[in-house]
């Protein structure tokens, strides 16, 4: 049963959107502050603003980006509910409504209060950000935070001459490391971005053929080996793939070379397909067999810092921790 809809806005996104909306609504009216359609189906069914409340209707779309903030503020004003309100970018539901109310009253407070004719509130640029009113002062992403302290740390205080990673995020991990030291970046996708101190290898961490053999003194791997072979980022399906990643990094690392690997652990061994695997400990430890164990720590879900830990004494694991690994290789 499609829910009966007003359309509000007849410029170009509602142009570019006409075939969806009739496909998702049963539209029984249409309006527009500046625009009165010309011809057919909508200008039969074209209303002014002011008569909105004289429909029975389920919701009222709003059919302009640009616009989109007046217009609910428009409509809010007119004791439309707010649950009745929906955007073109997303019919189904708007996290926008929360605080919505509280920020018109901020507005019209700070046009009461506002004597600097630069700042003044304009009703045709409006953006409101309704989120943040009742957000936390920060989110530390999941295991991404620690993980990123971690791993930075480590090469921070070893300052090998070279550093290469592969797959760790950019605008995490990699950005730590720039503020202090050159990076060579591996990843399989293309980055179109010339970012200094950042120098980018195209290629395919599960055979590293760009890299000859002890070829590399220190090494990261941070929430990226537990994607590989799984077709998420456009490489090739591969249930091995891994294991082929992990037989090439110990190939490519150097005697005496570091090795900081991140993944999501577990009690055993999990896939979630196609977004990621869950190690059990013992399955990184032989995947990365021949490397000597230096150091171990562990992220508990939604934790915020990294807990070193004796992989020993290890009595149990929460669903979806994150393990860092710090490897050697010693022969």
């Amino acid at each position: 049963m499609k829910d009966n809809c007003i359309v509000f806005g007849l410029g170009k996104d509602w142009k570019e959107n006409i075939e969806f909306i009739l496909e998702k609504f049963n539209v029984i009216a249409c309006t527009d502050n500046n625009k009165i359609p010309e011809e057919g189906f909508w200008k039969s069914h074209y209303i002014f603003p002011d008569e909105i409340n004289k429909y029975d209707f389920d919701k009222i779309l709003i059919c302009t980006r640009r616009f989109r903030d007046t217009i609910k503020v428009q409509l809010t004003k007119m004791g439309i509910p707010l649950d009745k309100i929906v955007y073109i970018e997303s019919p189904a539901y708007n996290t926008s409504n929360i605080n919505f109310k509280n920020v018109i009253q901020d507005m019209e407070l700070y046009q009461n209060m506002n004597t600097d004719e630069k700042f003044s509130v304009v009703e045709d640029s409006l953006l409101f950000i309704t989120e943040d009113k009742s957000a936390n002062a920060g989110n530390p992403c999941q295991h991404y935070f620690a993980q990123d302290i971690w791993g930075a740390n480590k090469i921070y205080h070893r300052n090998p001459e070279q550093h290469y990673d592969i797959g760790s995020r950019l605008d995490g991990f990699i950005a730590h490391l720039l503020v202090f030291r050159k990076v060579n970046y591996i990843d399989i996708r293309p980055l179109p971005y010339e970012i200094p101190n950042l120098y980018f290898v195209k290629g395919d961490a599960v055979s590293l053929a760009e890299f000859e053999d002890e070829s590399i003194e220190s090494l990261s791997c941070f929430h990226a080996l537990e994607h590989f072979g799984l077709g998420r980022y456009g490489d090739k399906i591969d249930p091995d793939a891994y294991k082929k990643a992990a037989g090439n990094i110990k190939r490519v690392l150097k005697k005496g070379g570091s090795l900081y690997i991140g993944v999501p652990i577990g009690e055993e061994d999990k896939l979630f397909f196609n977004a990621h695997r869950v190690f059990s400990i013992s399955t990184i430890l032989s995947s990365f067999d021949g490397l000597k164990l230096n150091d171990f720590a562990i992220i508990e879900p939604n934790g915020v810092y990294a807990k070193k830990a004796d992989i020993r004494e290890l009595k149990e694991i929460k669903e979806y921790s994150c393990g860092l690994f710090e490897f050697e290789k010693i022969n």
